[in-house]
């Protein structure tokens, strides 16, 4: 059982990775261990994907876990009694070592692929290529996204698919998610924050579903964006993350 007051569960780790540091060589827990270890601390169901040392930080083990398709990466000690939740970054070259191992696990099968295809609320760009983007009309984070898009898609003839997943932190969103959907409105709605009173059961329930099937696979902001191969991108992109998705 991990020892509960071994737990760092906010705040970041700041080492300077340099030549001279030790190379990692930690006798890290099976994935059965880290598994026995940590299902107190997580209520949902998820995999360990990944143990292994940190090369960079003698002692210290990475692990990897996935709930649902996001994945979640943690530092542990060789007996898993200890348990450090943060982000290592490097001095030396100001790399945020976790969020970079992180993004390597963050991908979708090809069946939820399939199964996200159900919940396009409308598309924009035409082109073989295709991303799904995943926002909240309200998120001014979408908003500052938006023209990169535009302007990525139409450069590289991708085709965007929409789908809508409002927020709780927004409280209108779910009304506007609702009111595009009902009156079968589409991208240029959603850039100009399109609203109306038509609150549709037929729309309740498709923004109802993309709660509930994105909840499921991962998804707990905006925006994220998932590639046709697979690969998840979250926060205001730039064309190489874009570009990213479908190469």
């Amino acid at each position: 059982m991990i020892k509960k007051l071994g737990i760092v569960l906010f705040g970041a780790i700041f080492f300077a990775v340099s030549s001279s540091c030790g190379v990692g060589s930690a006798k890290c827990p099976t994935k059965d261990a880290i598994k026995n270890s940590v299902k107190e601390l997580i209520p949902q169901d998820f995999t360990v994907e990944s143990v292994s040392g940190v090369k960079e930080i003698s002692g210290l083990c990475e692990v990897v876990i996935k709930i649902g398709a996001q994945p979640l990466v943690f530092y542990t000690d060789s007996t898993a009694n200890y348990v450090v939740a943060g982000n290592i970054i490097s001095l030396k070259d100001k790399k945020n070592i976790t969020r970079e191992r992180q993004q390597e696990f963050m991908k979708v099968s090809q069946d939820q692929l399939k199964e996200l295809e159900k919940h396009v609320n409308f598309t924009y760009g035409q082109g073989k290529k295709f991303i799904y983007y995943i926002t909240d009309p309200d998120c001014p984070f979408c908003k500052k996204s938006e023209p990169t898009i535009e302007e990525w898609a139409k450069k590289n003839n991708v085709q965007v698919k929409v789908i809508l997943f409002p927020l709780p932190i927004h409280p209108e969103a779910f009304g506007k998610s609702v009111a595009l959907v009902c009156d079968k409105k589409g991208w240029d709605e959603l850039v100009k924050g399109y609203n109306s009173k038509n609150q549709c059961d037929e729309g309740k329930k498709v923004i109802t579903d993309n709660l509930q099937f994105l909840s499921q696979l991962g998804v707990n902001g905006t925006p994220t964006f998932i590639g046709m191969n697979g690969k998840m991108q979250s926060g205001v992109p730039t064309e190489e993350d874009l570009n990213k998705l479908v190469n």
